[in-house]
């Protein structure tokens, strides 16, 4: 993790649910010459992005970045802090990115990620049926699944920019065929290997305890 110590200004991003967070983040840290500090899974469905820059790419960023929140799901608020005191970035450095992630992405050893299709709905069923859809309908790889809390469940998935999104038309068509709808979705063609700091700790090899067989 990239250590804040209020030594820039802080821009602070947050919506209802991750995969509105996740475009958001994509799209800020493609603005401007901002970083990925750190980001919450607050609960109750809540994710916050925090960024570090100069005042002037932070207010950029965190506008292109709503501006995307915008428009697939929720966004319940923003801000610019221009000269944060201390205490504040010790707050903010609590919550912790992926640091292997960050050291690899530093050394570039990550690789560019083609696309990423990702779903986010109300309750487990529905998320797995979705998983399960999206991954029949083309060749598409899932890489995580990521709980928000009060039941929203996001589903991630990686390939090419065609292959994500008909897997993700998909797993929208079969979660409504279940009767509800998807909360909020979206394919990121060739997200920031920033994004890759908080996808990495959703992966499956992660969640599993005994790794994937």
């Amino acid at each position: 993790m990239a250590r804040y110590y209020a030594e820039q200004a802080l821009g602070m991003l947050e919506t209802v649910g991750m995969v509105p967070a996740l475009e958001a983040c994509d799209k800020m840290l493609k603005a401007a010459e901002v970083e990925l500090i750190s980001y919450e899974n607050v609960g109750s469905t809540l994710v916050t992005m925090f960024i570090k820059g100069d005042v002037a790419a932070v207010k950029s960023s965190i506008k292109a970045g709503a501006e995307a929140a915008e428009a697939i799901g929720k966004l319940t608020a923003t801000d610019v802090i221009p000269r944060p005191i201390k205490p504040i970035g010790d707050v903010v450095s609590i919550y912790d990115v992926d640091t292997q992630c960050d050291e690899e992405i530093a050394n570039g050893n990550v690789g560019r990620t083609e696309a990423l299709g990702m779903i986010e709905t109300f309750g487990i069923v529905y998320a797995i049926e979705a998983a399960d859809a999206m991954c029949k309908a083309a060749d598409v790889e899932l890489i995580g699944f990521e709980n928000t809390a009060s039941g929203y469940i996001s589903v991630l998935t990686e390939g090419d920019v065609g292959a994500c999104k008909t897997a993700v038309e998909a797993g929208i068509k079969a979660v409504e065929n279940l009767g509800t709808e998807v909360y909020s979705s979206v394919v990121i063609a060739r997200p920031h290997e920033g994004l890759k700091k908080i996808t990495s700790q959703y992966d499956m090899e992660k969640l599993l305890p005994y790794g994937i067989g």
